[in-house]
């Protein structure tokens, strides 16, 4: 974070804070190569397989729970890389390149 902390009012600090938090996670090798490729891999596939089930209700259940999982996998990724945005915003303002990124907790 630049030493020009005064062009960030409080909440902007914070949300700073932790949006490289959340950047630093998904930059790390761990992230990059094992969690993000599996959370991709979850979001691609397909719903189970019908022949699989004996009973309609159980496929119908199955299939619920897939669509609710991919819902939650694709929002955690958009996540992600929110916070990165928000990160990449709020150290250019910190750094008078940008002024007004957010004003979060202005009126």
């Amino acid at each position: 974070m630049s030493q020009d902390k005064d062009l960030l009012n409080p909440q902007e600090r914070e949300s700073l804070k932790q949006a490289e938090l959340v950047d630093r996670l998904a930059n790390s090798r761990g992230w990059e190569q094992v969690m993000r490729p599996w959370l991709w891999e979850r979001l691609n596939q397909s719903f189970p397989d019908p022949s699989k089930f004996t009973k309609e209700d159980e496929f119908v259940y199955a299939a619920k729970v897939a669509s609710v999982f991919k819902k939650v996998v694709a929002e955690i990724l958009g996540w992600v890389e929110q916070q990165q945005e928000i990160a990449k915003m709020l150290r250019n303002k910190s750094e008078g390149k940008i002024k007004d990124a957010f004003d979060i907790g202005k009126l």
